[in-house]
């Protein structure tokens, strides 16, 4: 079983650092439109999956964040689409808080553990609070992604290789 990195799922032309949307299915739609542009599949399939996913579950997390998911096939390889949300909208977290910080994972069905592991590596970053703060806080995609990303920002990391960025 292969790790899962943050910094493989979003990749800097998967963050939205300003989103507008008036709503949770808005919010949808505009993130799985990037992710399906991004990965070469069908928008209607990528949507539709994402749809059929929430009927299960939830995706607010709570404290203000929201991790809409879904296993779509023909992925190849998960994918993340990060967006700070202009207007906080309700995702129908537990704690009853609108979340202003989405995050969009898709996983492949060859691998049915994956999106688990996935939604595990995602969650994990988001419960240190500096993170989110940060994130709140800033509105470039850059900055926003070596936050999402790295800990670069500590000074902890190194700075993130983009020598393989077209």
């Amino acid at each position: 079983m292969s790790s899962i990195r943050i910094v493989d799922l979003v990749t800097p032309d998967r963050v939205v650092p300003t989103l507008y949307a008036g709503n949770k299915r808005q919010v949808i739609e505009k993130l799985s439109f990037i992710a399906a542009r991004k990965s070469g599949l069908d928008h209607e399939l990528v949507l539709r999956s994402v749809l059929e996913r929430e009927d299960l579950t939830t995706f607010g997390i709570g404290r203000g964040i929201a991790l809409p998911h879904a296993i779509v096939p023909g992925l190849v390889k998960p994918i993340g689409v990060f967006a700070r949300l202009k207007q906080p909208v309700d995702f129908g977290a537990a704690d009853g808080r609108l979340a202003d910080l989405a995050l969009l994972l898709l996983a492949p069905d060859k691998d049915p553990d994956i999106l688990l592991r996935a939604l595990s590596c995602v969650a994990r970053r988001f419960r240190n609070r500096d993170v989110v703060a940060l994130l709140r806080a800033e509105n470039t995609l850059e900055a926003a992604h070596v936050i999402l990303t790295t800990d670069f920002w500590r000074g902890k990391d190194p700075p993130p290789d983009r020598s393989h960025a077209a």
